[in-house]
C-alpha cells in the first residue's frame, strides 16, 4: 500500500501549455498553493512565469518534482508514457499524481504500470479547452463552471481523491466521476468525433476546384462547424491514437446518420413524404440540442434522450413499416 497522502499545498505542473498553464493560472488565483512548473521548452516555462501562471519555474525536472505534493501531468495522451517514466523515480512518497489526458483507459493503465507503489494516481480530465493551444492561450477562468473528469487509480487512497477533488472545486470546476471505459467512449461522442468531423469538412470542402470562390462565401456556419479543426494538431493525432475503438463507433453511427439523410433525398418518394422526413428530422436534432443547451449546468432532464430519437432511416421504416425493434449498435 502508499504510504499516507502528503497534505502540503505545492503543486508540481509538468508541461505548461493551454491547459497546464490555465490550470497553474486557476490555483494562484485560487490562494494557498505554491504552483512549481516544467516544460522541456524553456521558453514557454519561461513565459508561463512571466504570465503569473507558475511562482517559479524549474529547468530541471527532478528539482521541480523536490518536495511536490501534487504532481499533475499536463502533455499531450502519447507523451504520457514517457513523462510518467521520467517522473518516477523522482516523486515523493505519497505524492498525489494526476494528469489532464483527454483519453483515460491507457494512461490509467501506463500509471498503474509505470509509477512506483509509494504514490497515489488519480486520474483527471478537464471537460475546457479552446481551439488555440500553448500557454499564451491560458487564462485562469478556463475551467469555471465546468465538468471535470476524475478517475481514480489502482491503487490509490480516498484522501488522494479528495484532494483532487479539491483542486478541481478550488478552480471552479465541478468534478464528475466515471469509470476509464464510459469516460472514452462519452468523450469520443462529444469531443472527439465533433473534431474528426469538423477536419473532414474542412478537408473535402477545401479540395473543390471551387474553394478559392467558396471561401468568400464562408460565414458564422462554416467557421463554428470547423472551429476545432483549429486546435492542436498533435493532440488530435494523440487522442485518435489512444481512443481507436471508441472513436471508429461513433464514426460509424455518425456515418450512418449521413447516410440516412442522403437517402432520404435521393429515394423515389413522394414530395410531402420527403418534405415531412425532413422537417422531423431537423426539428428532433433542434429540440435535442436546445434541450442541452437549457440544461447546461443542471441535472438531465429525464424524459426523452437523444438516444430515443430515431434516426432518418428509422422515420421511414416507422413511417412505411410500422416501429423497428431498435437501432443497430
Amino acid at each position: 500500500m502508499p504510504p499516507p497522502v502528503r497534505t502540503g499545498r505545492r503543486v508540481a505542473i509538468v508541461g505548461l501549455g493551454l491547459i497546464g498553464g490555465s490550470l497553474g493560472m486557476a490555483l494562484r488565483a485560487a490562494g494557498g498553493w505554491e504552483v512549481v512548473g516544467h516544460n522541456r521548452h524553456h521558453e514557454a516555462a519561461g513565459r508561463a512565469r512571466k504570465m503569473g501562471a507558475i511562482d517559479r519555474a524549474e529547468w530541471n525536472l527532478p528539482k521541480a518534482l523536490e518536495g511536490a505534493d501534487v504532481v499533475v501531468l499536463a502533455v499531450a495522451p502519447m507523451a504520457m508514457q514517457k513523462v510518467m517514466a521520467d517522473v518516477a523515480p523522482h516523486l515523493e512518497p505519497g505524492a498525489v499524481v494526476t494528469d489532464v489526458a483527454s483519453t483515460k483507459g491507457d494512461v490509467l493503465a501506463w500509471a498503474s504500470a509505470i509509477l512506483p507503489e509509494h504514490v497515489h494516481f488519480v486520474g483527471g480530465h478537464p471537460m475546457a479547452g479552446k481551439e488555440v493551444a500553448g500557454i499564451d492561450a491560458a487564462e485562469a477562468t478556463l475551467f469555471r463552471g465546468s465538468t471535470y473528469c476524475i478517475l481514480p487509480g489502482e491503487r490509490c487512497a480516498p484522501e488522494a481523491v479528495s484532494r483532487v477533488e479539491a483542486i478541481v472545486r478550488a478552480i471552479g470546476a465541478v468534478p464528475y466521476y466515471l469509470d476509464p471505459a464510459e469516460h472514452d467512449s462519452y468523450v469520443a461522442a462529444i469531443s472527439h468525433l465533433p473534431f474528426v468531423a469538423a477536419s473532414a469538412l474542412v478537408a473535402s470542402v477545401t479540395a473543390s476546384p471551387s474553394w478559392r470562390d467558396m471561401a468568400k462565401l464562408a460565414a458564422g456556419g462554416f467557421r463554428d462547424s470547423t472551429r476545432t479543426a483549429s486546435a492542436d494538431v498533435v493532440m488530435h493525432r494523440d487522442i485518435c491514437l489512444t481512443n481507436r475503438e471508441a472513436i471508429v463507433r461513433w464514426i460509424d453511427a455518425f456515418t450512418d446518420e449521413l447516410r440516412g439523410v442522403r437517402d432520404l433525398l435521393t429515394q423515389d418518394l413522394p414530395a410531402d413524404v420527403r418534405q415531412a422526413e425532413l422537417e422531423r428530422y431537423f426539428a428532433n436534432a433542434k429540440e435535442q440540442r436546445d434541450r442541452w443547451l437549457a440544461t447546461r449546468g443542471a441535472e438531465p432532464v429525464p424524459e426523452q434522450t437523444a438516444a430515443a430519437v430515431p434516426s432518418v432511416r428509422e422515420g421511414l421504416g416507422q413511417m412505411f413499416f410500422g416501429r423497428r425493434s431498435g437501432r443497430k449498435s
